[in-house]
């Protein structure tokens, strides 16, 4: 590999017609790019010098105040405004306009932080929907910001215990989202994010807003999964996906979002009748129309006398035992319209009857009668039931479905694999588990101790090739769908092992929070996945004793 700079600049200006090569000039670009190939330079390299040739820095002369564009920043004269400028921004100084300082678009990052930090109930009622904030719900936005003060204050020196002292102090307010539980999970992510990342190597921290993307140089229109950013010293960007701990979701929401996304991700690698027949499976209408005629077969028997014998029956501590307030008693003293609605939804109007009015009937099976009650709640099980029949009877829909559990877990995006993020300026991405005490990461090392030495050695033969493009990611993913299982009959995802075990990291279920409320979809982590990620390691041969007792009790809670 030949690195002498003078000699490449001469041997390229040899290249060019001009005998003048300029950084600017697609064609004179193409000219170096042949030439280090044939220096033997590594494509990531060649990559990161175009990349450098092509950048423009804004900068204000220190002397004169004057602000304008260069291809190389002097700090001996000139401040930094922005590194990496957009075209936008240096057109914008071509016509006299300053731009957004780094300093101004980051003290609006954080002053976004701050608020959501000590964000409260009271506020929440009075502004309705929030924009500009992030996804999630108030009390997630509220630890994540946690994270980001906790990094501020880590790096102006503040121990852990004033961290954590300070942030106690806010959860501790009536009003505030943020909670007791969201601080013991921060504390932890501090731990991890200096373990892995380095509090000392952080140049700059920013939440996912627009003004602290554009701060750090992230394109604000990537979609990723970060919830935040920092930049290191190194000048690299990392994006990290905070989770409060190790129960959390791959995918959450209501059924009929998350299945739209879902088909989506299938469309590519499903047989297009196998999807047609997972859209009816997966379809809102059809678990509508199950639940009314569920409704319909078990209020057959009863006639409006009926209805109201039972709910003149009632005594006070049933009615205080299933919450069967004085809307749904009222809605259940007018029996015959309530009946009549119940009969045309199973045939004419799925939707005809209200949330309300279906809770208030399910409300009163549960007292009166229990086959009627588990007729009724069987519905739960029917979208998911449907979608795993479909997928259990096609492999390409299998296949198609281990991959999406990869793409969820962001496994791509652990290995520097995810093209588009490097494009939009992020550089690498890590899952941070703010599992006490110290948190935990997804990252390439429990990686391969979640999927063997064979992965083990395909990441050693291939990855640089793939980071660099010169092979296919194809394989890779190929080879760890194969390594995914999952059970059709308990929902639950499970991952193949070179030992001959099956590690249940996953599972899937649709169901809906209460008769009378729209279904969800979640695909969420076991409690296996969790104790894993905290010991840091998947070969449970290698755990003590205590863990293995933890894992059982776990499991035991988790399926009461």
């Amino acid at each position: 590999m030949i690195t002498d700079l003078n000699q490449i600049v001469k041997e390229w200006g040899y290249r060019v017609h001009n005998s003048r090569p300029d950084p600017k000039n697609t064609t004179h670009q193409y000219k170096l790019y042949e030439l280090l190939i044939e220096y033997e330079w590594p494509i990531n390299a060649i990559d990161e010098l175009l990349h450098n040739l092509n950048e423009v820095d804004i900068v204000k002369n220190k002397n004169s105040g004057n602000v304008y564009s260069v291809q190389t920043h002097n700090p001996d004269t000139q401040d930094l405004i922005k590194k990496d400028a957009s075209d936008d921004e240096i057109e914008k100084v071509k016509k006299g306009e300053e731009p957004e300082s780094k300093e101004d678009l980051l003290a609006s990052d954080h002053e976004t932080v701050d608020d959501a930090l000590r964000y409260t109930k009271s506020q929440a009622k009075k502004d309705g929907k929030r924009e500009g904030v992030g996804l999630g719900t108030d009390t997630s936005r509220a630890g994540e910001a946690a994270v980001h003060t906790g990094i501020r204050m880590f790096q102006s020196g503040a121990s852990l215990e004033k961290i954590e002292e300070e942030l106690m102090k806010i959860a501790n307010e009536d009003d505030t989202f943020l909670n007791a539980k969201w601080v013991k999970s921060t504390i932890a992510t501090l731990k991890a994010i200096d373990r892995e990342i380095g509090i000392k190597n952080i140049e700059d921290v920013a939440w996912d807003t627009d003004a602290g993307r554009k701060a750090i140089g992230v394109d604000p229109k990537l979609k990723t999964s970060s919830d935040m950013f920092v930049r290191t010293k190194e000048g690299k960007n990392i994006g990290i996906s905070l989770k409060q701990d190790g129960k959390v979701f791959l995918n959450n929401g209501g059924w009929d979002e998350q299945s739209v996304l879902l088909l989506n991700d299938l469309k590519e690698v499903v047989p297009s009748e196998e999807h047609k027949r997972l859209t009816e499976a997966m379809s809102i209408a059809g678990y509508n129309k199950d639940r009314a005629e569920r409704f319909k077969q078990a209020y057959s028997k009863y006639s409006p006398e009926d209805i109201l014998k039972m709910v003149n029956s009632l005594t006070p501590e049933e009615i205080k035992k299933e919450k069967l307030s004085k809307k749904y008693l009222d809605i259940l003293k007018n029996p015959e319209k309530l009946l009549e609605k119940v009969r045309l939804a199973s045939t004419e109007k799925p939707n005809n009857l209200s949330g309300n009015e279906m809770k208030a009937l399910h409300r009163l099976m549960k007292l009166r009668d229990k086959e009627g009650d588990k007729h009724i709640r069987e519905s739960d099980n029917v979208l998911s039931k449907k979608t795993f029949n479909v997928l259990n009877s096609s492999e390409a829909a299998k296949k198609g479905m281990n991959r999406h559990v990869l793409r969820a877990m962001h496994v791509f995006d652990a290995l520097g694999l995810n093209e588009t993020l490097k494009k939009g300026g992020v550089d690498s991405f890590i899952t941070m588990f703010g599992i006490s005490p110290d948190g935990a990461t997804l990252d390439e090392e429990n990686l391969v101790s979640l999927f063997g030495s064979k992965f083990q050695q395909v990441l050693a033969e291939n990855l640089n090739e793939v980071r660099n493009g010169d092979a296919d990611p194809k394989e890779l993913e190929e080879m760890l769908a194969d390594q995914i299982e999952i059970d059709y009959e308990s929902g639950e995802i499970l991952f193949k092992h070179e030992d001959g075990g099956k590690y249940p990291l996953f599972y899937l279920n649709g169901r809906a929070r209460g008769i009378g409320t729209a279904p969800v979809m979640e695909l969420g982590q076991t409690p296996f996945m969790a104790l894993a990620l905290k010991i840091g390691s998947f070969d449970t041969s290698t755990w003590e004793d205590k863990d293995i007792k933890k894992l059982e009790k776990m499991l035991k809670k988790d399926k009461e």
